[in-house]
């Protein structure tokens, strides 16, 4: 799902500024393991990993019935017009209310990340990867009744592409042919999807080997013939999931009920609850007292960093606190436009002089991160640990590779990073720690999310280097290398690759991996754009941790989407 700060919302922009901010001193404990239980900490606490699927405690069977409550952050709503919504509290709404055309299995592990059929079953593809046929599954019905059909879904995409939402799902979606021409306002049907009742066939312009998990996208949730143009903020147009949204009160509640007309034999038995009730304005640094008394079953964001490691710590949560790696990357990015940071000797002297240990702690600690040095999280089908650079750095090394560069020393350079998000300024302090010793002298410049984004996203600007979260909005690795590291993709404002990265002879085998590619072929081009040309010093994977209520069982943590707010209910 956004970069935080700014940049691709959820690659998220500020999408995962909710599911970040509340993170650790700063970030949607270590790394989950392979095991049902896995130490995390010092204390030797034994959590759970949702890396597997875990039974018993809060992830056993909840009885079907009755009432939970769940909080949410203030602010943690964006929009509930589905076309817009892009926050990471926001997509778990919506694995909750909407079933786009394909989705996500309800649990845990590597099982979590493959695409399944949603409201069609998975696609025919022919032309050599640039047509998909599907066909809708039958009896699947809105809360109102009215069928899901493939007419229902070119309407979806129609209007989701229409230029009055000015959506984020355009990106994703505009290799279908003929949607840019109604994204421009040139045309009102999109020529590359054709529709029956039973099917619907989308025609793209090009290969894409990650269409099947761009389907999964909630911004195309489905939606009622006829329903405007116009942001319907109000939930009434979430209509397709195991539940609707009866009553939405902005910044207190939202009420969700039972899809009357969902089809668990078609779509899965996800309506655990009779009502979910999400109660906004929930301080991270509350709800973990809140979910002890047993007043919520639990947080749709991150807690508390000190509540997070207590849980952990706790012997009595044993089974009811779970920890898991987000799909997201936080990186410092170095603009290979601004002197020295075009001598790509420089970069890598700063990936190596960088201690990545330091800052993980000032980050949180074990408990909210993982240090890294690449770009894919390892919540990425596929991932192979790289180990580009010495985790707790290399000033030897480091001045080795300045003096190689030729550069004449002391320099001096901007870092911009956050100031409305824990954490970023400290990293920042720890890099400009870490590379005094090697020549560079680093000011450091802090600024609202909404302010730092609207400078590093224009290159006209050439700040030298800054601080992101990048957090993925489908788990495959184009999302990751297309906006931050393409150089086509650079444009002039809103721009995400803050490095202004542009190697050509990468961005052909971007472009040729797009088409298609194994997870081998993308770990290969991550280490070999790390290593060489260092556009990036990739810092530390963040990472959740989530307690349940005693009283609360049918736990699952979806790796896509987080917590699975339909399995949620009272225990048996």
């Amino acid at each position: 799902m956004t970069s935080t700060s700014t940049g691709h919302w959820r690659s998220w922009a500020v999408a995962a500024t909710i599911a970040l901010a509340a993170l650790g001193a700063a970030g949607c404990g270590s790394t989950s393991s392979s095991s049902p239980s896995a130490s995390t900490s010092g204390s030797g606490t034994q959590s759970t990993s949702s890396t597997v699927t875990p039974t018993g405690g809060a992830a056993a069977p909840a009885k079907p019935g009755g009432t939970i409550s769940i909080g949410l952050p203030a602010g943690a709503i964006d929009h509930l017009e589905p076309t817009l919504w892009y926050y990471a509290t926001t997509w778990e709404i919506a694995n909750t209310t909407c079933v786009p055309m394909l989705t996500f299995p309800a649990t845990s592990g590597a099982a979590g990340v493959k695409p399944i059929g949603g409201v069609a079953s998975l696609p025919k593809v022919s032309d050599g990867g640039k047509v998909y046929t599907f066909t809708m599954k039958p009896g699947i019905e809105f809360a109102n009744g009215q069928p899901i059909t493939g007419q229902v879904m070119a309407y979806t995409f129609a209007r989701m592409f229409s230029p009055k939402l000015a959506s984020p799902g355009d990106l994703f979606f505009n290799v279908i042919k003929g949607a840019p021409a109604v994204i421009a306002g040139k045309a009102t049907t999109v020529s590359g999807i054709k529709a029956t009742t039973n099917t619907i066939t989308f025609t793209l312009t090009q290969p894409t080997a990650s269409f099947l998990y761009r389907m999964t996208l909630p911004f195309a949730c489905p939606v009622p013939l006829g329903t405007p143009d116009k942001a319907e903020e109000n939930g009434t147009a979430l209509l397709s999931g195991p539940y609707y949204v009866k009553s939405y009160t902005p910044q207190q509640s939202i009420v969700l009920v039972r899809n009357p007309h969902w089809n668990a034999a078609e779509l899965g038995n996800l309506q655990t609850s009779d009502q979910i009730n999400l109660q906004i304005g929930v301080d991270a640094s509350q709800a973990a007292s809140l979910i002890r008394s047993g007043q919520l079953a639990t947080y749709g964001a991150p807690m508390a960093p000190t509540d997070a490691l207590q849980a952990l710590n706790d012997p009595t949560l044993k089974g009811r606190v779970f920890v898991d790696p987000l799909p997201a990357t936080t990186y410092l990015w170095l603009n290979n436009t601004v002197p020295p940071l075009n001598n790509p000797k420089v970069r890598q002297a700063i990936n190596t002089a960088i201690n990545r240990l330091a800052i993980q702690r000032v980050w949180g600690g074990p408990s909210q991160g993982q240090p890294t040095d690449q770009i894919l999280p390892p919540t990425m089908p596929g991932y192979v640990k790289a180990n580009n650079y010495p985790v707790a750095g290399d000033v030897a090394a480091a001045k080795a590779l300045m003096k190689a560069a030729g550069v004449t020393t002391p320099v001096s350079l901007t870092l911009r990073t956050l100031s409305d998000q824990p954490g970023y300024a400290q990293v920042a302090q720890v890099i400009q720690a870490n590379l005094a010793p090697i020549g560079i002298k680093v000011n450091i410049t802090t600024a609202p999310d909404s302010v730092n984004g609207g400078v590093i996203s224009v290159p006209k600007n050439h700040v030298p280097m800054g601080i992101n979260t990048w957090t993925q909005d489908y788990p495959y690795p184009d999302d990751f290398f297309n906006p931050l590291l393409d150089g086509t993709n650079i444009t002039p404002t809103g721009n995400n690759n803050y490095a202004s990265y542009n190697n050509p002879a990468v961005n052909t085998q971007i472009e040729n991996l797009d088409a298609k590619a194994t997870s081998a072929q993308w770990n290969a081009l991550d280490k070999q754009i790390i290593a060489n040309d260092a556009p990036w010093a990739p810092l530390l994977n963040p990472t959740r941790v989530t307690l349940f209520s005693s009283g609360t069982c049918g736990a699952v943590i979806q790796p896509v989407y987080l917590v699975e707010f339909a399995t949620l209910g009272k225990c048996s």
